[in-house]
């Protein structure tokens, strides 16, 4: 009988146990209140079969940063949270990399623009890895250096801002009924302008955004007035695209300007940027040499990037979506595009070291005419081979059209002379130098 007192007495002091720890509201603690009737259970719907997880161990939660807590940012966020999908997102991926202007171009995008209507994707994803060669932050030792390497000077990147202006609208216009996100790689000088154009943005752990005092020195010219002006409209065109992200003035000015400086105040959740070194959250420049940058620490500290992620499916996995399907359609033109056309700048410099040969004979000039139209048609074909050539060597179409001209003139003389209708020109026989062109730069 002893093990069968001592099985009631512990089933008893459980009991007793059980009541002490449930809530004082609870009605079944009441000692007359009537036993509940317990709840069938409603049968649960067949779990659906998952994809296989990658090995690996499991990710700890986001963490908290200022950035993902502003509520006011424009455009359709990207999160998980608020798409609500409810199934795998269809993540399409479009590259902003190499040179602005260059690489980074128009053309390229109308064709990207395109397909990104033909695959209704459910999210897409910028990434930006872009820098104009600077390797220090002041403009002047950059552009001085850049000579000396035979780079594109960081102003001629830089003066194409209208074009780069027109581009951010219409990739604003024909995609923000998607939701978006950028991812920064990199972003050095005036790449930076597309870095922030977005108002949801996540960097890696070593990218940085700054250099954009390069916009800033555009203003040139020697009247006063004159170069006012100047500033005054660069440094507009500037801040209008990145108002496009949603971007204050206050951080616009620091971010273009050399002379201001930025600090932050933390309200709540939210980041409100100061134009000057007074924040008492963080202050992120005090110098009046160089324009405000930031590294991927400091931007999140301050609640400009939403997060730092090591890639894109890190990214992804901060918006919320373990699993996803990426489309590389995007990332395929883009690297088409730019490796048909720097195939053929490789060819197109041999082609100008021929043009430049001294002529043998009069019927040179057929040849050099004939390298010529070549020319003028791959600039046509390829916008971004146009703008090489005019960025490194100072070679334009118009200029093409021009020698051309000259070089049709010659051949008519000549021809002219030889059948006795008329004196012509000179041809310009051996030893002629490098003919109508002049020197084209260094090859």
């Amino acid at each position: 009988m002893k093990p069968i007192l001592l099985l009631a007495a512990f089933t008893v002091s459980a009991a007793a146990y059980a009541q002490s720890d449930a809530p004082a509201t609870d009605p079944s603690s009441a000692p007359d209140a009537a036993p509940q009737q317990e709840e069938t259970p409603a049968p649960a719907p067949a779990p659906v079969a998952a994809p296989a997880a990658p090995a690996g161990p499991v990710k700890a939660p986001p963490p908290f940063t200022l950035g993902r807590t502003v509520s006011s940012k424009k455009g359709k966020s990207p999160y998980a949270t608020d798409t609500q999908l409810g199934h795998p997102p269809v993540v399409y991926v479009i590259p902003m990399e190499g040179y602005m202007g260059i690489d980074i171009s128009g053309l390229v995008y109308d064709r990207i623009i395109k397909d990104v209507k033909d695959k209704k994707p459910d999210l897409i994803v910028f990434r930006i890895n872009s820098a104009d060669g600077r390797m220090n932050d002041k403009y002047m030792e950059a552009v001085d250096s850049a000579r000396k390497d035979d780079k594109i000077d960081p102003r001629r990147l830089a003066s194409g801002i209208t074009d780069y202006r027109d581009l951010a609208a219409k990739l604003h216009n024909e995609l923000d009924t998607y939701p978006t996100v950028m991812y920064v790689q990199d972003a050095r000088g005036i790449s930076c302008v597309y870095a922030l154009a977005w108002p949801y943005m996540f960097m890696a752990p070593d990218a940085r955004i700054a250099g954009l005092d390069i916009v800033a020195s555009l203003g040139g010219g020697n009247d006063v007035d004159i170069k006012a002006k100047m500033f005054s409209a660069w440094t507009g065109i500037g801040k209008g695209i990145l108002e496009l992200g949603g971007r204050p003035q206050e951080l616009t000015d620091a971010l273009i300007r050399p002379d201001r400086t930025l600090s932050a105040d933390i309200d709540g959740r939210t980041t409100k940027w100061r134009s000057d070194t007074a924040g008492s959250w963080y202050v992120i420049d005090q110098s009046m040499e160089v324009s405000a940058r930031f590294t991927a620490k400091s931007a999140e500290d301050t609640g400009l990037t939403d997060g730092i992620a090591v890639d894109i499916p890190d990214l992804l996995y901060l918006l919320g979506y373990p699993e996803y399907t990426l489309s590389d359609s995007g990332e395929k033109i883009f690297r088409d595009y730019n490796t048909a056309w720097r195939k053929v700048f490789v060819e197109s410099k041999k082609w100008m070291q021929d043009f430049q040969e001294p002529m043998e004979q009069a019927s040179d000039l057929g040849k050099r005419k004939q390298i010529l139209e070549k020319m003028q048609k791959m600039f046509k074909q390829y916008p971004s081979l146009a703008k090489m050539w005019e960025w490194t060597r100072g070679l334009t179409d118009d200029q093409l059209k021009i020698l051309i001209e000259q070089l049709t003139e010659q051949i008519r003389g000549n021809n002219q002379k030889k059948s006795g209708s008329g004196t012509g020109g000179k041809t310009g026989g051996k030893g002629g130098g490098k003919g109508p062109a002049g020197p084209m730069g260094p090859g």
